[in-house]
């Protein structure tokens, strides 16, 4: 029982903690009694919980052993890891603890609940949205008592991040309430740097998305957002900048967070997702919930400049999407970046 609540202490404190962290889940063979050589010849089960936001991430253990004389072993572990991040989908990783083993039906002198040591590596491979394919192995040694035994343990299994899926807050739009509907036609300014902005066609077109003004249904289009046949934008890459390992936009990318909004207030009938995408560096989990991080604080500006909150989403993709190598700091600027993907639901352009 003092196991079983020890468990539930770690997975209630800890669910909640953060998007950065992730939990594992496991099987695998167990070999006990080593001395005479490995036998595995138990099965066992393993549960994971790893907080990522350091350089060696702390991670608790909880592993169960199935052994024919004694019922089962129940060890609770902390310990630390390092993974070694290396620009690709496999993650290797080390690790060492310390914890304590409960024998459910003690045995003196052969099967006796005491503390032990433990240190293992694993591979781990990198699957989208933060989860991880892992195999482990790790060696423990029993401290103390008459007999002090070792175990081996392999296990596979997967871990994925948590917190990301925390209870929205509700939005409160606060409204100042009208005797009667008033509608307020502001003039919207709109900027066309023709030095940015080359001309792609012969015939008029004021906002140089290659469209002509008789075509366009969305006027004032930036023009570096892809169009369709109607002149109007169904993808863009929104070059903002944030602080390191923040979701704060920085003052310089103000302006185009701004700009956009302006033609969204221009053009009613779309609705926008905001994603964002992260280069990759660091740990998958961590970066994914940066980027959705990064998304949210984008939506939120739009809304706050006037963009209704129907008309805005937002989601994160972290390092899965890459459109460069990640091999150089340019290629890896390139992968840090926010897309706006547009969609005009009711066929509804323009106005």
């Amino acid at each position: 029982m003092k196991i079983i609540t020890l468990v539930m202490f770690i997975i209630t404190t800890f669910l909640y903690a953060g998007i950065e962290n992730e939990i594992g889940i496991s099987m695998g063979v167990v070999a006990t009694e080593n001395e005479d050589g490995n036998r595995f010849e138990n099965y066992g089960a393993s549960a994971t919980y790893q907080m990522n936001r350091f350089v060696v991430s702390p991670r608790f253990d909880i592993d169960y052993v199935g052994v024919d004389e004694v019922g089962s072993l129940w060890k609770a572990s902390v310990n630390g890891v390092y993974e070694y991040e290396n620009n690709t989908e496999f993650v290797p990783y080390g690790l060492v603890g310390l914890g304590y083993e409960k024998v459910s039906s003690e045995i003196k002198g052969s099967f006796e609940s005491h503390p032990f040591i433990q240190g293992g590596m694993g591979i781990g491979y990198k699957l989208k949205n933060g989860y991880k394919a892992k195999v482990e192995g790790k060696m423990l040694q029993i401290i103390g008592g008459e007999d002090e035994n070792n175990e081996m343990i392999f296990n596979a299994g997967m871990s994925f991040p948590i917190g990301g899926q925390k209870k929205k807050r509700r939005r409160i739009v606060r409204r100042r309430p009208p005797s009667k509907p008033i509608i307020i036609r502001q003039k919207i300014p709109v900027y066309i740097n023709s030095k940015e902005c080359s001309q792609k066609i012969a015939g008029l077109d004021r906002d140089r998305d290659g469209i002509t003004d008789r075509v366009d249904q969305c006027p004032y289009t930036p023009c570096d957002f892809s169009v369709d046949r109607f002149g109007c934008p169904i993808k863009a890459t929104l070059r903002i900048n944030f602080a390191t390992a923040s979701a704060i936009i920085r003052p310089n990318s103000v302006p185009k967070v701004q700009n956009f909004a302006n033609f969204l207030l221009r053009n009613r009938g779309s609705v926008v997702k905001i994603i964002g995408h992260t280069d990759s560096v660091g740990k998958s989990a961590y970066n994914f919930a940066l980027s959705k991080r990064r998304a949210k604080s984008v939506a939120d500006r739009l809304i706050a400049l006037g963009v209704s909150p129907a008309r805005v989403s937002f989601d994160g993709m972290g390092e899965s999407q890459p459109i460069a190598s990640n091999k150089t700091d340019y290629a890896k600027a390139q992968n840090r970046r926010i897309e706006a993907i547009l969609s005009y639901p009711n066929r509804r352009r323009g106005r």
